[in-house]
C-alpha cells in the first residue's frame, strides 16, 4: 500500500483503520514525513499503541464515518488538503450506510487528483458499489499476504460542479 504513495507529494497522508501500525511503519520507511501523516483508529487501545510506537505521527481516535469532523482540529490540513488516504477498513463487509458514509468522507477530503488506496480480501478486480464515486486506476493481488489480498488505487470522480 505504501508503494502507491508519493512521499514528497503535496498534502497530508491519512491512514484510516491504522490498527497496529504495519502500514504506518511502511509509510515512514518509504519516506513520508511523520508530520504529514495522520493515523485514524477507532479503537482507543490500538490508538494508544500507535501513539507509543509512532510518537511523531498524529494519531486521531474516532470513527472514519466522521473523518472530516475528526480532522478539523488540524488547520494546516484545511490549507494543504489530503493527497492520499490509505484504507484497511473492510468496506465490503460493513453495513451499507456505514460504508457509504466513510467513502463520502474520504472523497470530500481528497484533492481532486488525490488517491484512495484500499486494501481488501476480495480478489475480484471489480469496484464495490460503495466506491461508485471513485475511478479505479490500478490494482494488484498481494500473494504474500495470508490470506491473499488485493490493493486497489482509486481517484475521486470529479463532476463539472466539483467533487
Amino acid at each position: 500500500m505504501a508503494s502507491h504513495v508519493n512521499p514528497n507529494g503535496r498534502g497530508f497522508i491519512v491512514e484510516v483503520g491504522a490498527g497496529t501500525g504495519a502500514i504506518t511503519e511502511a509509510l515512514l520507511k518509504r519516506g513520508v514525513p511523520p508530520e504529514r501523516l495522520i493515523a485514524v483508529e477507532r479503537s482507543e487501545r490500538l490508538a494508544e499503541h500507535l501513539r507509543r510506537h509512532f510518537p511523531e505521527v498524529q494519531v486521531v481516535t474516532g470513527d472514519a464515518g466522521e473523518l472530516r469532523a475528526l480532522l478539523q482540529r488540524h488547520p494546516q490540513l484545511a490549507r494543504e488538503g489530503v493527497s492520499a488516504v490509505l484504507s484497511s477498513l473492510p468496506l465490503r463487509s460493513l453495513p451499507p450506510e456505514e460504508a457509504e458514509r466513510i467513502a463520502d468522507e474520504i472523497r470530500a477530503l481528497l484533492h481532486s487528483q488525490g488517491t484512495l488506496i484500499q486494501f481488501t480480501y476480495s480478489l475480484a478486480a471489480k469496484s464495490h458499489w460503495t466506491l461508485r464515486h471513485f475511478r479505479r486506476l490500478r490494482g494488484s493481488i498481494v500473494w504474500r499476504n495470508l490470506p491473499p489480498a488485493r490493493v486497489d488505487v482509486f481517484q475521486p470522480i470529479v463532476s463539472a460542479a466539483g467533487v
